[in-house]
């Protein structure tokens, strides 16, 4: 199955779980995934590890893409141009212990954005089916995207408390 197929399977299968009212109206809009945003890549520019696979991206950009992408995946408008997930970030050595410090940091953001429950439920669930096409196993995994490229792997720093 290539990329692009493993992509589109995770947004079909996402598509087809939030019938009913979407997510996006439910959460307030754009307005709200934009605050949530906000706060949650400010941790992750904080953060010792996960902030190093980030250094050379304009924080604003990148907060922008992700809420075009997250709002058309939760059922807002579709202004997403950008890479799918498993081509964007296939350069990355991202694993297990990377996604759930990013999930940690997600819930932590959408807890200090004052999103209900519930939504945050939903949101943490469609921000998780997407684990099994960023995570790799080994180094070997990891592809250039482009000749320039680098194929970004950094070992987790010793942590003495968590980021919040």
């Amino acid at each position: 199955m290539s990329n692009y197929q493993k992509d589109n399977s995770v947004l079909s299968q996402l598509e087809r779980e939030s019938a009913g009212q979407k997510l996006f109206s439910r959460l307030g809009g754009r307005a709200t995934l934009e605050r949530v945003h906000k706060i949650f890549y400010d941790k992750i520019y904080k953060d010792p590890w996960i902030g190093q696979f980030f250094a050379s991206i304009n924080q604003t950009h990148i907060e922008a893409q992700q809420t075009d992408f997250m709002a058309q995946l939760m059922g807002g408008p579709k202004n997403y141009m950008g890479r799918m997930p498993i081509d964007a970030h296939m350069h990355m050595f991202i694993t297990d212990e990377l996604i759930q410090l990013r999930h940690e940091l997600l819930a932590a953001s959408l807890i200090e954005a004052g999103v209900p429950e519930a939504e945050r439920a939903d949101w943490l669930r469609l921000d998780g089916a997407f684990k099994k096409v960023m995570v790799k196993t080994k180094l070997e995994e990891c592809q250039r995207r482009f000749a320039s490229d680098e194929i970004l792997a950094f070992t987790q720093p010793t942590r003495l408390s968590k980021v919040s």
